[in-house]
């Protein structure tokens, strides 16, 4: 399948390529980090140079730890707290002027932010996602994306889990609600540059 994307109505969204990511110094496990980080690089690259949409997303708590909810319930320990220095973006990840920064309290993107009002003003329909964790904060985000009826292709290559197997597992069930959502970096920055490349041909 040729991937084919209309750059007017299509987002990258960065989830939470945040510094302990990156570092190993946050407090959660990861698995793929250092593969996935050139390709994230990549993509970053070509959509902006295709002037696509940014949205980058990071996970924040309260130092007084007041908004975890449930998610010190299962294996997670307390993460992301907003006084830590492994919160803040990856500094290689971190937006740029005219693109957008958004802080969660949840896993899902869509969840207490204002990303649906953003996506609606910017005439949005087709959102392009990347981050940590695959099994958790991606597939939760691609899954409300689904429900509220936006296409999402995940770029798999560039998604970190919190294992191997949670990783896969959750690809196949992004898959699994859309058809063709699992892609390669290497197949979103080819649909992004033979975008442009039409675009600026009209």
């Amino acid at each position: 399948m040729t991937l084919k994307l209309d750059l007017k109505t299509t987002a990258l969204i960065c989830i939470d390529l945040q510094a302990g990511v990156f570092t190993k110094e946050g407090s959660l496990t990861h698995v793929g980090t250092d593969e996935i980080l050139p390709n994230i690089k990549r993509v970053l690259a070509a959509a902006r140079n295709a002037k696509i949409p940014i949205i980058h997303f990071k996970e924040v708590h309260r130092k007084e730890m007041v908004d975890f909810g449930r998610e010190l319930d299962g294996t997670e320990p307390v993460h992301c707290l907003e006084n830590w220095a492994s919160t803040d973006y990856y500094w290689e990840f971190a937006p740029i002027d005219g693109e957008f920064a958004i802080a969660k309290r949840r896993y899902s993107c869509f969840i207490g932010t204002d990303l649906e009002i953003l996506l609606r003003g910017l005439k949005v329909d087709t959102l392009l996602l990347v981050g940590t964790m695959t099994n958790v904060c991606v597939h939760y985000t691609a899954a409300d994306a689904h429900q509220k009826d936006y296409h999402f292709h995940v770029i798999e290559d560039c998604c970190a889990g919190s294992d191997w197997a949670a990783h896969w597992a959750a690809l196949t069930a992004m898959e699994y609600l859309q058809t063709g959502a699992r892609i390669s970096y290497k197949d979103c920055i080819a649909a992004l540059s033979y975008s442009e490349v039409k675009a600026r041909s009209q």
